[in-house]
C-alpha cells in the first residue's frame, strides 16, 4: 500500500494562518506558532470590538441627536420621547445623519415631535400621577456650643483638680518620697564634702568627673531597665492610683509648663513609673513657682 503524505496539506493550513498574520511585527508575522497564537489572540479582540462597536456608535448618535434637539427647546429624552408619540420611526443613526446633512428635514421632524408633545395625552398612554409623600425630617437639635469663658473656666478648674491631685499624692506617699529626698541629699552632701577636703583645684576636677561619671552610669543603667523592672526598684508598686490617672493629670500640668523647656516638653510619660511621673509633676511646679 502506498504511503500517504499530508505535507501538502499542513503546509496549506500554516500559509493559511501566515497569511492572516499579514502586517504584525516581528516573528507574529513569519514563525507559524507565533503566528497562530497572535490571530487566535486577535480574533478574540475582534470579537469584543465588534459588540463594543456597537455601543459606541449608538452612544455617537445619541450624542449628535441631543445637540441637534437642545436649540429647539428639547432634551434627548424629550425628543425621542415625541418621535414614538408621532408614530415616527426613523432610527438613531438616521435621525443623525439628518440632523448633520439636512437640517432642514430633521426640523420638520422636531416641528412633528413638538405637536406630538403639546397634544393631550389621552387616557390609554397616559399615566397615573401619584402624590409625592412627603418624608417627615427629624431636625436634631444642635448641642449648644460652648463659649470661650465657658472652656477657660474648665481649662482652669482642670488645672487646679491636677494641681490638688498632687498634694493628696505627696501627702499620702510622703514617706516613700521623703526617703528618696533624705538619700539625694546625703549624696550631695558627701558630694560637696569631698569637694571641700579636696586639697587642690586638680583633686576637684577628678572628683567632680566621678561623680558625673557615676551618674551617667546610673543612668544608663536605668535606661537599660524596662518600665516595670524601674517601678519595682523605686518602690512605684506601693502607689495604689492608676498610672493612667497620674498620667493624665501629669500632662494637664506639663501644659502650663514654658515650652522652651526642652526637658520638660519633650519627656515621655508613657516610660515613666508611677513615682517618677510624681516627681515630673513636682518638678514642673517648682518649675513654675520660679
Amino acid at each position: 500500500m502506498a504511503r500517504v503524505k499530508f505535507g501538502k496539506v499542513t503546509r496549506a493550513r500554516r500559509k493559511r494562518w501566515i497569511k492572516r498574520a499579514k502586517g504584525y511585527y516581528g516573528l507574529k508575522k513569519s514563525s507559524y506558532k507565533k503566528a497562530h497564537e497572535q490571530v487566535v489572540r486577535s480574533m478574540a479582540y475582534a470579537f469584543v470590538g465588534r459588540k463594543q462597536k456597537k455601543r459606541d456608535f449608538r452612544q455617537l448618535w445619541i450624542v449628535r441627536i441631543n445637540a441637534a434637539v437642545r436649540p429647539f427647546g428639547l432634551s434627548y429624552s424629550k425628543f425621542m420621547n415625541g418621535l414614538k408619540l408621532s408614530g415616527i420611526e426613523i432610527n438613531r443613526k438616521m435621525l443623525s445623519e439628518l440632523a448633520i446633512s439636512q437640517p432642514s428635514e430633521f426640523e420638520k421632524i422636531v416641528n412633528a415631535v413638538q405637536k406630538a408633545l403639546n397634544s393631550p395625552i389621552t387616557k390609554s398612554t397616559a399615566k397615573p400621577l401619584v402624590a409625592p409623600v412627603k418624608k417627615e425630617v427629624e431636625v436634631k437639635a444642635e448641642a449648644p456650643k460652648k463659649n470661650i469663658k465657658e472652656t477657660t473656666k474648665e481649662i482652669i478648674k482642670d488645672e487646679v483638680d491636677s494641681h490638688d491631685f498632687l498634694k493628696a499624692m505627696e501627702a499620702k506617699y510622703a514617706a516613700n518620697l521623703e526617703e528618696e529626698a533624705k538619700h539625694e541629699a546625703a549624696e550631695k552632701a558627701k558630694h560637696e564634702a569631698a569637694l571641700a577636703a579636696a586639697k587642690d583645684e586638680a583633686e576637684k576636677v577628678a572628683i567632680k568627673a566621678a561623680q558625673e561619671a557615676k551618674k551617667a552610669e546610673k543612668a544608663a543603667k536605668l535606661a537599660a531597665m524596662s518600665t516595670e523592672e524601674r517601678a519595682k526598684l523605686d518602690g512605684s508598686d506601693s502607689i495604689t492610683e492608676a498610672r493612667s490617672e497620674l498620667q493624665k493629670h501629669a500632662n494637664k500640668i506639663r501644659s502650663l509648663a514654658p515650652k522652651e523647656n526642652k526637658k520638660v516638653a519633650e519627656a515621655n510619660l508613657r516610660d515613666m513609673t508611677k513615682k517618677e511621673l510624681i516627681k515630673y509633676m513636682k518638678d514642673i511646679r517648682d518649675l513654675l513657682k520660679k
